[in-house]
């Protein structure tokens, strides 16, 4: 009796240990959540005073509260726990679904893709995006991916994700991650970090990358290192205090000098130095148990709306 009795407080005794760090984990996990929820709003909040301070009002730049606060942003502590935030400025990458076959083209050559898987890409890229079935010379459309494991059919319509270019024809993973610098070559960046599917279709000129300058403004190496100089200031580090970045387009277009005149008028519609688009991601952190939410903010004037929301656990 006292053996049977021993056994049976042993598996409570277990069974009611499991459980405490099942709910324990619950309640850690529910509070980096709201950690994370909470690393949202503040820097929703830092787009707000940013539109509303008399001072940076007007254009939107690396070293502006809302993208360069570590007081905030890093290692914040709040409560049992902690988040970090990493804001995103959409206008600075390049808007996929109005990119043109001449700018993907371009973008590229600069990537080291071969010509001929390039082609292939761009081709398959624009077809996924256009509404008819009509196949462009190296370009792919519904026969070519029925044939596929497992088949399903081409979209015809605008990607509402980056990810969607995992789908496309030619597109890898190595290209859409970018890889990593070695010993011999640097870091390349992959299709995530320079496409987006959420912006208004034009460049901030003071938070895009040289890569994505050159894409969609046609620049040549002199012109983006002069943007690069100018608005990164003297250390040549973007996000520092002193930045000097460009009020106005006007003053960008006297950076760079005389465009030729087919990449001038493109320029024209596409060049801005504010931004309305912008992804944050927030990562709460309690007792090892973390949560992460990607939200993209729309912001006209003071006021921020969120457009998009995304949860994902930890290893996600």
């Amino acid at each position: 009796v006292v053996l049977v009795l021993s056994l049976l407080i042993s598996g409570f005794a277990f069974t009611m240990h499991v459980e405490t760090q099942v709910a324990s984990y619950a309640r850690k996990e529910l509070k980096a959540e709201m950690l994370a929820r909470s690393g949202i709003e503040v820097a929703r909040m830092q787009l707000i005073l940013g539109a509303l301070s008399p001072t940076n009002s007007g254009y939107d730049a690396l070293n502006q509260d809302w993208a360069a606060n570590e007081l905030l942003y890093v290692d914040h502590e709040l409560g049992d726990g902690m988040f970090n935030v990493k804001v995103t400025d959409e206008e600075s990458k390049i808007p996929i679904n109005r990119a043109t076959d001449v700018q993907l083209k371009r973008l590229f050559v600069l990537l080291g893709a071969d010509p001929s898987d390039g082609d292939v890409i761009v081709d398959s890229i624009l077809d996924w995006i256009d509404t008819d079935d009509l196949t462009r010379l190296n370009g792919a459309e519904s026969d070519y991916y029925q044939s596929l494991s497992p088949p399903y059919r081409a979209k015809n319509a605008p990607l509402d994700r980056a990810e969607e270019l995992l789908l496309i024809r030619g597109v890898t993973p190595e290209l859409y991650r970018g890889t990593p610098a070695t010993e011999t070559d640097p870091a390349q960046p992959g299709l995530a970090e320079v496409f987006t599917t959420m912006t208004s279709g034009t460049i901030n000129v003071n938070t895009a990358s040289a890569i994505v300058l050159q894409t969609m403004l046609g620049l040549d190496e002199a012109q983006v290192q002069a943007v690069l100089s100018r608005r990164d200031g003297a250390d040549g580090i973007p996000g520092t205090e002193d930045d000097m970045p460009f009020r106005t387009a006007a003053e960008f277009f006297a950076a760079i000098g005389n465009l030729d005149p087919v990449n001038a008028q493109a320029a024209q519609g596409v060049v801005t130095v504010n931004s309305s688009y912008f992804t944050v991601k927030s990562t709460g952190q309690v007792s090892g148990v973390k949560r992460t939410i990607l939200a993209t903010l729309h912001r006209a004037g003071a006021i921020v709306q969120i457009v998009m929301w995304r949860e994902m656990r930890e290893g996600t």
